[in-house]
């Protein structure tokens, strides 16, 4: 009997262990990160002059902005407070 490649596939997929996951960086981290994402947009904004990049700059920066937010709230409701200042 000849078993096609996709069943083959399938089979090994299914037989195969999953794939080992790297650990999950701390909260604190991932925010620390995005607040560096987001000064780094604010960077490129302030330098960029041709106005179709501004537009880019902007969109950028206001996805970092929206996404280190989330974090930040994230963080403080699991009542974490370090901060790289303090």
């Amino acid at each position: 009997m000849k078993i096609s490649w996709t069943k083959r596939l399938l089979a090994g997929l299914v037989e195969s262990d999953p794939c080992p996951s790297a650990p999950m960086p701390a909260l604190a981290d991932v925010v620390e990160q995005a607040r560096r994402e987001w000064l780094a947009t604010q960077k490129y904004y302030n330098s960029v002059s041709d106005s179709d990049l501004v537009d880019h700059a902007v969109y950028l920066m206001q996805a970092a902005e929206k996404k280190y937010m989330y974090l930040l709230k994230k963080a403080r409701s699991e009542g974490i407070t370090h901060s790289p200042y303090g």
